[in-house]
């Protein structure tokens, strides 16, 4: 998934379920930003000393990235057997991602226990994901293969490139039977929607009995330009009331700037931050964080308690993980 879902669609149900404007900016910042951080820093806070957390990276061939930022952020190991049952060749991965897994609520739920808006933003993220990501695996291996010729290895759904993450996008996925493999996203994304809604709103103890109401303006709202991602969330704005996202907003508040390209921002995604950063760590040069003296403005900021759940989350899900001998 992408800005489109993970800021815009996650802000719009938090409001309709029922949250505060400031709840539902910061869970949903906290969502989308797992695609943003992308660049460690090593901050020095009026001599608070902090290294920020990276959630997102395309070092698909490092087995580093895999264990602490794929599977814990976006391929959240699922039911192999349901994976392995929706395949035409039958091919079971433990890996495999499935919606609605018992370790992605496990997840889910302990942020919402927690209170903390900042780690149910990371943990939405997460589990939303379930319904982009079903059926490949946040690991380098056989299951991923969508075409045995591609010169792309088969990591994540890579060969897939973003077909699986556009709300609107509609694909053909030829691993799975004849009944599964015409991939419409929007119905996929329907159900995520659904099912975050229902969380919302039994976090606030109360019903979803209007929940198909609050659907059809989703869907209504993905299908509307086709192509043309930019029109659609100017409209999630105009006749949703979803705030732009502004990355910025919290990297301003915590004294740190950051620079990006115009189709990065829009996408969602920052590659052209990370790219600089990964070409300095592999020249050796180098970690590739970069060093930031933020005046006092960094400790309790929203960014650093953002960075705070991010660490949580991750320290719950290589647990659970270890305890299903996923190790």
């Amino acid at each position: 998934m992408n800005l489109e879902f993970h800021y815009y669609s996650v802000y719009f149900l938090c409001l309709r379920a029922g949250l505060s404007e400031a709840s539902s900016s910061d869970i949903a910042f906290s969502s989308q930003y797992v695609d943003n951080a992308l660049v460690p820093y090593e901050i020095d806070d009026a001599g608070f000393s902090y290294a920020t957390q990276v959630t997102q990276n395309y070092v698909f061939w490092d087995e580093a990235t895999l264990r602490d930022i794929y599977l814990p952020f976006h391929f959240i190991p699922g039911d192999e057997a349901l994976a392995g049952a929706a395949r035409a060749d039958g091919m079971a991965s433990r890996w495999a991602v499935t919606p609605d897994s018992h370790l992605a609520k496990e997840l889910l739920l302990a942020a919402l226990r927690s209170g903390d808006d900042f780690r149910i933003g990371i943990a939405l993220h997460a589990y939303a994901d379930g319904w982009a990501h079903q059926n490949f695996s946040g690991r380098t291996e056989p299951c991923n293969v969508l075409d045995a010729s591609s010169p792309l290895p088969p990591a994540g759904h890579l060969q897939a490139l973003r077909a699986p993450d556009d709300a609107s996008g509609r694909w053909v996925d030829p691993r799975l039977t004849s009944s599964l493999s015409r991939v419409d996203n929007g119905l996929r994304f329907r159900e995520a929607a659904r099912k975050v809604y229902r969380y919302l709103r039994t976090y606030r103890r109360e019903g979803f009995g209007d929940e198909e109401l609050h659907l059809d303006e989703l869907s209504l709202a993905w299908s509307r330009y086709p192509g043309d991602m930019k029109a659609r969330l100017a409209s999630f704005t105009v006749d949703l009331g979803v705030p732009p996202y502004d990355k910025s907003a919290y990297l301003d508040l915590a004294g740190l700037d950051e620079e990006q390209d115009e189709a990065s921002r829009i996408a969602g995604y920052d590659k052209l931050s990370w790219a600089r950063a990964e070409l300095v760590r592999r020249a050796g040069l180098g970690s590739g964080a970069r060093r930031a003296a933020t005046k006092g403005r960094f400790r309790g900021s929203a960014l650093h308690r953002w960075n705070e759940a991010a660490k949580a989350h991750r320290e719950l899900a290589l647990s659970l993980y270890k305890k299903e001998g996923l190790a």
